[in-house]
């Protein structure tokens, strides 16, 4: 009873359902399932890499859209579907951007669209969990682990102070993974520049 006040909840929510939000488990019957709308303004992806061992740099991606379906009773129904336009991908630098939209890298002239859906999760603890599900960059589809944290479950806290919150209901995850780029088709320049990419997701959604 604590736990569901302390997070404002409807009904009892299990961490593996929340979990479940955000990756979803197979899909079985949703007829009851509640569909959540990824908060694209606070919703971000950050990828970052080694340059030749003599730093660390980054890029990011704000404005994720997607949708995640769940009903509480039955998380092993949860789903979640999310796309990413890759020319939304800014590194700051000019020149590296236009070169991560050529051809040579992410190729948004013919593939402008990645694409994440979720298959499997497997908690790992309290209020972790690791989401499998299928990336596809460039046209090549490949299974993909994050390592998932469950922060938040509930009433909006913000709409406390700021109207605009007021009243929603909604979820918040932090995620992280490592990728090999060259899997993807996106291996110029490796290993002298890191074929590993470092990928740290945060992710706000609101229930319709």
């Amino acid at each position: 009873m604590g736990m569901r006040k302390r997070f404002g909840l409807r009904r009892t929510t299990t961490v593996l359902a929340a979990l479940a939000l955000a990756g979803g488990l197979p899909v079985g019957s949703r007829a009851l399932a509640e569909t959540y709308t990824l908060a694209g303004g606070h919703s971000t992806i950050v990828l970052s890499w080694s340059h030749a061992g003599l730093s660390r740099h980054s890029a990011r991606v704000v404005g994720i859209e997607g949708t995640l379906e769940l009903d509480t009773d039955t998380p092993e129904a949860a789903r979640v579907d999310v796309k990413i336009d890759p020319s939304k991908i800014s590194s700051g630098v000019g020149a590296l951007d236009r070169l991560l939209r050529s051809a040579d890298f992410f190729d948004v002239a013919a593939h402008p669209t990645i694409a994440f859906q979720s298959t499997s999760v497997v908690r790992t603890g309290e209020r972790t969990g690791d989401v499998t599900g299928d990336l596809t960059i460039r046209g090549t589809t490949r299974p993909v682990t994050l390592s998932v944290t469950w922060n938040f479950t509930g009433e909006h806290p913000l709409g406390l102070i700021n109207p605009s919150f007021s009243g929603k209901f909604v979820s918040g995850f932090s995620a992280t993974a490592r990728l090999l780029r060259s899997e993807w088709g996106l291996g110029r320049g490796a290993p002298l520049i890191s074929d590993d990419i470092d990928i740290a997701i945060e992710l706000e959604a609101v229930r319709r």
